[in-house]
């Protein structure tokens, strides 16, 4: 699978980041350099394993293609982890840092746990959604597309203000890299991309998180209920006129 390239380049680069941010530990007392190149290592192994099944258009097989796109939230998640278990910073502005950032995720996340769990609970909603057959439910794209991006006007992505202002204050802190280097004890790399790819977290964690709604969770209430499995459709027009809310 293509997708898993990702994580792997992901693991490596998480290896590196944490490598750069504690030299003098050893690997082995280095928790986030044997993560890192544990996710490259689990993605290298699931290449050949993914051959061994027989796929189709089922959702449990549509999502592990691209669940692993959500790795790429390692390039700004890593930095804060480095920042918050090896700067010099004192440990209350360490754990204040990472807090705040996972209670941003957390609370971004929810937002599309939220939405998904409307469309379920909303009758008219779901079955312009999900369409049944007498052997199988077929989940629309284009209708997901119609009531997330249209009928309830959802932001999927961080919005251009967000990601503005994050690279405006990573790039504003560039010609102080050396004394903030030496404050917080890390490369300035690290600091770069705290501050700049928290968007990138936010963007890359939000869709595996609605990766996860819609291509396993749902679709196993759905299996359960109806016994019935439940596959993508990813082009035609739903069948129906798109319902209020």
């Amino acid at each position: 699978m293509v997708s898993l390239v990702i994580p792997i380049i992901m693991g490596w680069g998480a290896w590196a980041l944490a490598a750069g941010a504690a030299p003098r530990l050893p690997f082995q007392q280095n928790r986030l350099e044997i993560l890192g190149l544990g996710i490259s290592g689990i993605a290298i192994t699931m290449l050949p394993i993914s051959y061994l099944f027989k796929w189709n258009w089922e959702t449990k097989y549509f999502g592990a293609g691209l669940l692993p796109f959500a790795s790429g939230s390692i390039l700004g998640i890593y930095p804060i982890l480095c920042i918050t278990l090896y700067s010099s910073l004192p440990i209350s502005i360490r754990l204040a840092l990472i807090f705040f950032h996972f209670a941003l995720i957390i609370r971004w996340c929810y937002r599309f746990v939220a939405i998904y769990r409307t469309i379920y609970r909303n009758e008219h909603l779901f079955q312009y959604i999900y369409n049944e057959d007498s052997s199988a439910v077929y989940y629309s794209q284009q209708a997901d597309k119609n009531v997330v991006n249209k009928l309830l006007k959802f932001n999927q992505f961080p919005s251009a203000r967000f990601v503005t202002l994050s690279l405006l204050a990573a790039f504003s802190l560039i010609p102080f890299n050396t004394p903030l280097s030496r404050v917080i004890g890390l490369p300035f790399t690290h600091i770069f991309l705290a501050v700049a790819a928290t968007p990138l977290n936010l963007m890359f964690l939000g869709l595996g998180t609605k990766m996860w709604l819609v291509y396993y969770l749902y679709p196993m209430k759905i299996k359960k209920k109806n016994q019935k499995p439940v596959y993508v459709d990813i082009s035609s027009k739903p069948p129906m006129p798109m319902p209020d809310v």
